[in-house]
């Protein structure tokens, strides 16, 4: 990034959750409902502390330099590099699973008689304005649509208040205490989508005094809105027809209308999710720009993330030109490897340095260089 393209923590979190909003309203909480059945609005809950203590990883390697130099630093040039392309390669992954999301739930909700390829490339192009701009005026409209978002969802939640059944959210028992626990797991694989954000955090600027609070805030304030957001919808649906569902939130906003205002809201909230879509897609490009440029200094970043997209582009049309294959990624793969890439590895990064320091006093590596141009030896 160039030196005056910074933003705050506080800009940096409403970013990541501006992004979740759009696989969380997918997969939640259809995802948490086998392992934990009637508790499964509990699931965000607990994954509160697998949450904070990514981001207590993240935050911990990455430091001020990003996640990338954090790689390239403790495991040398090669190591961090190979590190890395894993990183890209997943990111690419990412990116064209939620343009394809995106596309399809265009289609599906109001717009049948457009085309896939074009709602594909007209996401691409919006995505490639943002992600391949500066940082910082990105920033800026991640804020703006956080609060589009939160009042969107707030409208949808709180017009469904009233149909929600106590009986299907209560009674909860110790025995369903285990399933509750185990649905932790895919609902952190859901979140784990965020992960991505510490790559950017080379650009921060200011509020380092409140660098935990940060964390604290975001990660516990997120996760208990998500955890209220599935006591209504699970309250709504129930277990049992959430469970059969795709996409529960969205077939909770079909039911949603006011007599005399509007009937039916599904396409206005799937247009204005389009903005999480947006907003994550163009978060992974920025990320895959700050690894890029970290492995290959000299790299024109604005090229590759749109080579990047394009390549994303093609391969949601391509590698998922069955819309139920993307979704049994979304389900079955991502969170899982979002597990291993923003807490198992970073966890084992840490637990290296630990070790690295106790034996030796300090890590064997050089680093020399101005800042934002770092050099690896």
């Amino acid at each position: 990034m160039k030196n005056n393209d910074h933003i705050s923590r506080t800009q940096l979190m409403t970013m990541v959750w501006a992004g979740l909003l759009a696989p969380a309203a997918e997969l939640l909480p259809s995802l948490t409902l086998p392992a934990a059945g009637k508790g499964a609005w509990l699931a965000p809950l607990a994954a509160a502390p697998l949450t904070l203590v990514s981001g207590w990883l993240l935050g911990r390697l990455s430091g001020g330099r990003g996640l990338a130099f954090a790689f390239c630093e403790r495991l040398g040039r090669a190591g961090g590099n190979l590190l890395l392309i894993i990183y890209i390669v997943w990111a690419e992954l990412l990116l064209a699973i939620r343009l394809r999301a995106c596309a399809q739930r265009l289609l599906a909700s109001g717009y049948r008689d457009g085309s896939l390829i074009f709602f594909l490339a007209a996401l691409a192009l919006m995505a490639l304005w943002m992600g391949t701009g500066r940082l910082a005026p990105f920033a800026r409209a991640a804020q703006l649509f956080l609060v589009v978002l939160l009042g969107t969802a707030a409208v949808v939640l709180v017009l469904s208040l009233g149909q929600v059944k106590a009986e299907h959210l209560l009674p909860l028992w110790s025995g369903d205490v285990p399933g509750i626990l185990r649905s932790a797991l895919p609902a952190f694989g859901v979140v784990g989508w965020g992960g991505w954000a510490a790559f950017l955090t080379g650009s921060l600027e200011g509020q380092k005094e409140k660098r935990n609070w940060h964390w604290l805030f975001w990660g516990l304030g997120g996760m208990a809105l998500l955890t209220l957001a599935q006591a209504v919808i699970l309250g709504n649906l129930g277990p049992r027809l959430a469970a059969g569902l795709d996409s529960p939130f969205f077939a909770l906003a079909k039911s949603v209308g006011v007599e005399g205002a509007f009937q039916r809201v599904e396409s206005v909230v799937s247009a204005l999710w389009t903005f999480s879509d947006l907003t994550m897609a163009a978060l992974l490009l920025f990320s895959i720009r700050a690894m890029a440029r970290t492995a290959i200094p000299r790299l024109r970043e604005r090229g590759l993330a749109a080579g990047a997209l394009a390549v994303a582009a093609v391969g949601a049309l391509a590698g998922f030109s069955d819309g139920a294959a993307a979704e049994r990624w979304s389900r079955e793969v991502l969170p899982w490897g979002h597990i291993i890439l923003t807490l198992g590895i970073p966890l084992l990064l840490c637990l290296s340095d630990a070790f690295v320091k106790k034996d030796t006093g300090g890590p064997d590596i050089v680093v020399g260089g101005s800042e934002g141009g770092e050099d690896i030896v």
